[in-house]
């Protein structure tokens, strides 16, 4: 009989081996891939949580002990025109309120207040927190007299339930046909209050394009300073709500007091005649110093922001302002007393020359704090370096403050912080020959970590333990055996 062989199919050894090496080199590259954005997720999220413990937004800040809790004063004169900050109960942004403050509190025809929805004092984003004068309950008990016209900063969590009393209270006061200005992104907060539904409004740069998407009820416009849309104004990004409070100054109280205002306060190139018209702006390369800052603060100097009695409020909040938003160092308000009161009746909270505080690595003095004794003795007895920024009808703060910001971090992060305040540049002398190192540092950190993390995968399966464990089965005993003949 014979034998008929059937061929049996099969997939070629070698075909399945470079399949197997295929699959097993795509899972190690998967492997690898995640292991690394692991790593780097995790850094930028440590990152941007020790940024926001360094401004202060993690807790609600306490009054001091021995502080009565009588809040700020309003603004010095009887002015009818009766003007109230909004302050909300996440953090708020600091030039948003303390700026355009100063600019209605310079005019005798204005009386300004702050309000929150209780007295504890108020965290403002990166700079010293600040005690309301008044809550929404006492205004709508009749308490403290209603504004006629309502500010609202930019806050951190504007649609957040921490911010609802916030809402209601500010979409209770549109109701009643009132003036608002919104100051850069204080339009979100106005817009989760469903007061620009129907609108024309602006906003920070950076923001508009989630606006479009996410409250299309409104239309957001782009290239201009401030938009006003019958008795609502918004402004773009922060430093813009200084030109914006000087138009309500020229609408309310006429053009020759916003003038006279105006050359007091001198923001670069305002005048009653200016157009609203600015640069469109989008994230570049040219952002990096301030984006790389912010994700990636660890190492960075802490810079100590001396106040008093009496300081102007453009003054005290230029410096904490740029660098904040650069991202540069870290900073620390310090004063003789744990609170200070500013030129127009704000009630600031700072740390006392006395207590013990982190390392300073230098001194700034804005204003009149750089000729206050106390400060200027505290400085030379820990062998610190003081710098005074004092502005001029020719310099106004926060030239002065982003000058200072080059002098230590470069031009090219005071040219990218002063883009993320739209605060104008051309008139800035920017001659400084610093260059701030250290995030380009971190960031190579980041990426030889990450890097390794992902050859985690290929270096273990090289290890000599894993090798020596791909030993060859040994045959069988009976297939070891030979015939001895």
């Amino acid at each position: 009989m014979t034998n008929v062989r059937h061929s049996q199919p099969a997939s070629s050894p070698p075909a399945k081996r470079r399949a197997s090496t295929v699959a097993r080199r795509l899972v190690r590259a998967v492997l690898a891939a995640a292991l690394a954005a692991a790593v780097i997720a995790s850094v930028l999220v440590a990152g941007i949580a020790a940024v926001g413990r360094d401004n202060g937004l993690e807790s609600r800040p306490a009054l001091p002990e021995g502080t009565g809790p009588g809040g700020s004063a309003a603004a010095d004169g009887t002015g009818k025109i009766r003007v109230a900050f909004v302050l909300g109960s996440s953090g708020t942004e600091a030039a948003d309120v303390l700026a355009p403050y100063e600019v209605f509190a310079t005019s005798p025809r204005f009386t300004v207040t702050t309000v929150a929805g209780d007295r504890s004092p108020v965290q403002l984003a990166g700079a010293p927190a600040l005690v309301p004068a008044v809550t929404f309950g006492d205004i709508d008990a009749g308490r403290a007299p209603a504004p006629d016209l309502l500010v609202v900063p930019a806050v951190v969590d504007p649609g957040g339930d921490g911010e609802a009393a916030t809402r209601s209270w500010i979409a209770r006061q549109s109701a009643r046909g009132i003036r608002i200005l919104g100051v850069c992104a204080g339009s979100m907060l106005l817009a989760e209050a469903g007061v620009l539904d129907g609108h024309r409004a602006t906003s920070h740069w950076s923001r508009i394009s989630s606006l479009r998407e996410n409250r299309p009820a409104v239309h957001w416009v782009t290239g201009q300073r401030f938009v006003r849309d019958g008795r609502i104004t918004t402004t773009a990004g922060v430093t813009s709500g200084i030109p914006g409070a000087l138009q309500l100054v020229h609408d309310l109280a006429g053009e020759s007091e916003a003038a006279r205002v105006g050359a007091e306060i001198g923001y670069p190139g305002w005048s009653t005649a200016r157009g609203t018209a600015i640069a469109d702006q989008t994230f570049t390369t040219g952002d990096a110093p301030v984006v790389l800052n912010a994700v990636l603060p660890w190492f960075r100097p802490t810079v100590g922001i001396g106040l008093t009695d009496g300081i102007g409020e453009l003054d005290a909040v230029a410096a904490f302002e740029v660098y904040t938003i650069s991202g540069a160092a870290r900073t620390l308000a310090l004063a003789a007393a744990p609170t200070v009161r500013t030129k127009h009746g704000l009630v600031l909270l700072t740390t006392p020359l006395a207590s013990q505080e982190p390392h300073l690595d230098r001194l700034i003095l804005p204003g009149n704090a750089a000729h206050d004794s106390g400060l200027l003795s505290w400085a030379r007895s820990r062998q610190l370096t003081s710098t005074a920024l004092i502005q001029s009808p020719e310099r106004a703060a926060f030239d002065v403050a982003l000058e200072e910001l080059a002098g230590h971090a470069g031009n090219a992060t005071a040219i990218a912080t002063a883009k993320f305040i739209d605060y104008p540049t051309g008139q800035l002398h920017l001659d400084a020959n610093a260059t701030d190192t250290r995030s380009i540092w971190l960031l190579f950190l980041t990426a030889v970590l990450a890097a390794s993390a992902g050859a985690l995968p290929s270096l273990v399966r090289r290890a000599p333990y894993f090798r020596g464990r791909k030993t060859r089965t040994p045959e069988p005993e009976h297939m070891a055996r030979r015939d001895p003949s």
